[in-house]
């Protein structure tokens, strides 16, 4: 994966030498998005410890889930090295990809006073600095359809937080209290596929967003054991914004 970003990252700079001197297209672009996701968004997909050992999860039942869309923005630029007839190719460079969601359970029936436990998820993803490539078709003067790929460096950062209802605590004694929180943070390389609609600065489309990041647990025994766990966050996006 990081042959793939490097590579690509190469190749675009070598390009963007002739980029400035290529078509009228080029630009500046922002994006806001809203992401769909399956119940599977923020689930541990699969393990693989410093033996080789791989073992795959199957989504957990969820029950009382409920869930946001992933919501958030995009800054990129995009340079044509060739616009040949109604057909353009260019670089398409990512700056920055930031987005939100949230997911809970239980809610519902914790407010009813029901034995249990609500856990709250808020995930914050950020991509920078993502290479790619963006292909154009220019139906006329003022409108064109869109095609690109972009890969990503991304971060995610997963804060979790249990509320404990009074009849459960009381069931486990004293050493849990009412609220407690966990941080845990993701890293991988994200990939997106997008296509849009323009009509003169304005732009509608949807991409898909492949991203399953891993986070390394360490075990404190006598091995110094670890352990690579992998999450899928995929999601595919609606998005409207701008080219200027």
């Amino acid at each position: 994966m990081k042959k793939l970003f490097f590579l690509i990252s190469a190749a675009l700079l070598s390009f963007n030498m002739f980029a400035g001197e290529q078509g009228d297209d080029n630009g500046f672009e922002i994006k806001l998005f809203a992401g769909f996701s399956s119940d599977k968004y923020g689930t541990l997909q699969s393990t693989d410890d410093q033996h080789g050992n791989k073992v795959k999860y199957d989504a957990p039942e969820q029950p009382g889930l409920h869930k946001t869309p992933e919501l958030g923005f995009t800054l990129a630029n995009r340079w044509y090295l060739a616009n040949p007839g109604k057909f353009g190719i260019g670089i398409h460079a990512r700056w920055l990809d930031f987005a939100y969601a949230h997911k809970d359970w239980n809610t519902d029936e914790y407010k009813k006073g029901v034995y249990g436990v609500v856990e709250e998820k808020d995930y914050i993803k950020i991509g920078v600095g993502g290479p790619g490539v963006i292909g154009t078709f220019y139906i006329n003067d003022k409108m064109a359809i869109d095609a690109y790929y972009n890969i990503v460096p991304t971060m995610v950062n997963a804060i979790t937080n249990y509320t404990y209802s009074s009849d459960y605590l009381t069931h486990m004694g004293s050493d849990f209290v009412e609220n407690e929180w966990h941080n845990r943070i993701y890293y991988k390389f994200s990939h997106y596929f997008g296509a849009a609609f323009r009509y003169k600065k304005f732009q509608a489309g949807l991409e898909y967003n492949i991203t399953k990041p891993d986070y390394l647990i360490w075990e404190k025994d006598d091995y110094n054991s670890s352990m690579i766990a992998k999450y899928n966050m995929n999601n595919l996006r609606l998005f409207l914004g701008f080219k200027f």
